[in-house]
């Protein structure tokens, strides 16, 4: 997997996590794995006015759509259809992650989740999760980071 490999290139610890069915929400995967929902990563992408954006947020918040407006520099979002993030992410919904998307998609992570020592978010598959410590993450991030939920 692609978020695997650029995982490992970047020399960070990880831990690989399969769940025994496909989660349809952050709820699933804390009730699968047994770790707190706001461990559980959701990676959404959302359509700009200008272009679109992969937002991560802990798994019990929302994205603040104002707080993202200002962040992103645009004027508008919506969420991105099945269809729209398959094609900018190479990832289907269930398994997106931020690692090794296929476009040079703009990127911004709640700042909140650097405060949890250990987080769980997508491996590009929705079975297969990826376990890490927020350090590791923020080493590998290059989006911004930034207070984006409500």
């Amino acid at each position: 997997m692609k978020s695997i490999e650029y995982l490992k290139s970047k020399n960070i610890e990880f831990k690989i996590i399969e769940l025994k069915e496909i989660p349809r929400s952050a709820q699933d995967v804390e009730r699968l794995y047994g770790c707190p929902l706001h461990q559980v990563l959701k990676t959404l992408v959302l359509i700009g006015d200008r272009e679109p954006v992969l937002v991560v947020v802990p798994g019990d918040k929302r994205v603040n759509i104002e707080k993202l407006k200002k962040v992103a520099k645009q004027n508008s979002f919506r969420m991105a259809k099945p269809d729209e993030v398959q094609n900018i992410t190479g990832y289907s919904i269930g398994g997106v992650t931020p690692f090794g998307a296929k476009s040079n998609i703009q990127k911004v992570i709640d700042q909140s989740i650097f405060q949890e020592k250990t987080i769980n978010i997508g491996s590009g598959k929705a079975e297969i999760g990826i376990e890490m410590s927020s350090e590791s993450l923020r080493k590998v991030w290059d989006g911004f980071i930034a207070d984006v939920v409500e």
